[in-house]
């Protein structure tokens, strides 16, 4: 079809305007056949155990249904069973017999060498991630900007810090290919930041959560390599990363706007939430640095605001473990390094 065709339904013939989703005579489905093989790629996915693949065929397939429609719900509700499906069985291809019977018939030191190879896979996926990213030319170019108008501590800190910030965005960008969410690669901004822009959004509180979270993880980890290099190299400015690392992740763990924290925060409940203003109070007092407080004012002003059903309990052990960790990265980076 020409750009200047007019687009019109199938069904009755209604002239539709550009965008719609629904005919607006007849309410029959615009992207009608899409949506069937959408379906039956999600469906075949699924069977298959391929339960990313088959959450990126079903958010294709929500993003082509109006919102009031019955079948966006419906649809809705199998992206959420899939993404819990996920979480529980992970997400490794069925093969004949399964995974449970093939493990049954190996020894404890087999069974041992059977996990050991998804661990050491599940590095090696996220070390070619952290790669691939960098096949972006937007990342890259904002990367060398960053660098160009950023040096005021010196090219090896900036270098390190711009790296640091790096591997943050990569963590949700995994997270969200875990969840087949379609994102941009990471865009710096000089000075502030980095940001991944969402093309499709996450279907519930629990799994924003994750991917919200993601970012501190991959950060949090970032920070350690940093301080371990520090430490072991006698390398001043490692340990310099290390510790302005780990506190730009603590400012992403502050609960408001769209920071990281904010979306952590909105799938804990009342009591969760308690505690983890608890933990940032105690971090803050023992390690003396006032990010932890602003966490906690920030926290507080929001927590009985916009509650789930129910708390999720994982979100809740990632929060914690962060205000925990990434203070105590930062402190030990600040000590004098070893004779």
């Amino acid at each position: 079809m020409s750009s200047g065709a007019v687009a019109r339904c199938v069904a009755c013939g209604v002239e539709l305007a550009p965008g719609m989703l629904a005919c607006p005579a007849c309410r029959k489905l615009v992207h009608g056949a899409r949506l069937g093989s959408l379906a039956a790629d999600g469906e075949a996915a699924e069977r298959e155990g391929r339960l990313t693949d088959a959450l990126v065929h079903w958010r294709e397939a929500l993003g082509l249904l109006p919102p009031e429609s019955t079948q966006h719900h419906a649809v809705g509700e199998t992206i959420r069973r899939l993404s819990l499906a996920l979480e529980r069985d992970g997400n490794t291809p069925k093969t004949p017999g399964g995974r449970a019977k093939a493990a049954a018939g190996l020894g404890a030191l087999a069974l041992i060498a059977w996990n050991l190879k998804y661990f050491l896979l599940s590095l090696l996926g996220k070390a070619k991630l952290l790669v691939s990213g960098l096949a972006s030319l937007p990342t890259v170019l904002s990367m060398f900007a960053w660098l160009a108008l950023d040096r005021s501590r010196g090219m090896s800190f900036a270098l390190g810090l711009v790296a640091s910030i790096y591997v943050h965005e990569m963590g949700h960008v995994a997270a969200l290919r875990h969840y087949g969410i379609q994102a941009t690669a990471p865009m710096f901004i000089p000075g502030l930041g980095a940001l991944v822009r969402l093309r499709q959004y996450p279907i519930d509180a629990r799994e924003d959560a994750r991917v919200g979270l993601a970012g501190p993880v991959w950060g949090c980890a970032a920070a350690a390599a940093a301080l371990a290099a520090g430490w072991l190299l006698h390398e001043r400015t490692a340990l310099a990363v290390a510790s302005v690392g780990a506190m730009i992740n603590v400012f992403n763990l502050i609960p408001v706007w769209q920071l990281d924290g904010a979306r952590g925060f909105r799938a804990l409940d009342v009591r969760q939430r308690g505690i983890v203003l608890t933990v940032a109070a105690v971090a803050a007092l023992l390690s003396g640095d006032v990010m932890g407080w602003v966490v906690c004012a920030a926290g507080g002003v929001r927590l009985k605001s916009d509650l789930p059903a129910q708390g999720d309990a994982r979100a809740f052990r990632t929060f914690v473990a962060l205000l925990v960790a990434l203070p105590l990265i930062a402190w030990a980076a600040g000590r004098v390094l070893p004779s």
